[in-house]
């Protein structure tokens, strides 16, 4: 018996790549405008819109890699790190 309160709010969409399927997770609305767009789609609109999605894709990955990244160098700067167990003997 479900009640409804735990649907999940994301659907997953596959695109297919050349390298290899994309899996996108979003909302209802997005995926009715993805099937909106490509309804009419010609080949030479579909590879114009695969390359709009794979350099999203990428510059996704960038901005997610600085930002842990960043995330790494502010926590180095307020922790002193000292490596596990006892101290080399002088």
């Amino acid at each position: 018996m479900s009640s409804g309160k735990n649907k999940p709010k994301y659907k997953k969409f596959d695109i297919q790549l050349s390298e290899g399927p994309l899996t996108l997770y979003a909302s209802p609305s997005v995926l009715n405008a993805l099937d909106e767009v490509t309804t009419d789609m010609t080949i030479y609109k579909g590879v114009r819109m695969v390359q709009v999605l794979k350099a999203a894709y990428e510059q996704g990955r960038k901005d997610g890699r600085r930002e842990v990244i960043e995330q790494f160098d502010a926590i180095k700067k307020t922790t002193n790190y000292l490596p596990p167990g006892r101290p080399r003997k002088s």
